[in-house]
């Protein structure tokens, strides 16, 4: 659940759940197109043995399927972005450029 900022603090969870919701996103969209292209390259030579209207399947997902996926995932990407910077302006003082600040300890 997205958090209502009141202190700055408060802002700053704001900013980290936006950031850690970015990530994710980011994380899962670029997998599933690796995870697809690998799959179709990988078994590429199985899937020319089946053939859709008289093209290899192999080379049909990898030269159509491939490029329509990719606008699939940048739509997806968009309207989700678009989606929670809305949720976050109607939070609160708002700016999405601002990235956390590092939580890291320096020894």
């Amino acid at each position: 659940m997205m958090p209502t900022p009141s202190s700055p603090d408060d802002q700053e969870e704001l900013v980290l759940w936006y950031w850690r919701r970015t990530r994710r996103l980011t994380f899962a969209l670029l997998l599933l197109w690796f995870a697809f292209n690998l799959g179709a390259a990988w078994y590429a030579e199985a899937l020319n043995t089946i053939s859709v209207g008289g093209v290899p399947l192999g080379f049909l997902l990898l030269s159509t399927a491939s490029p329509l996926l990719f606008t699939v995932i940048a739509t997806v990407y968009a309207i989700a972005i678009n989606r929670w910077e809305r949720q976050a302006r109607r939070a609160g003082d708002w700016t999405p450029i601002k990235k956390p600040a590092s939580r890291r300890v320096s020894s």
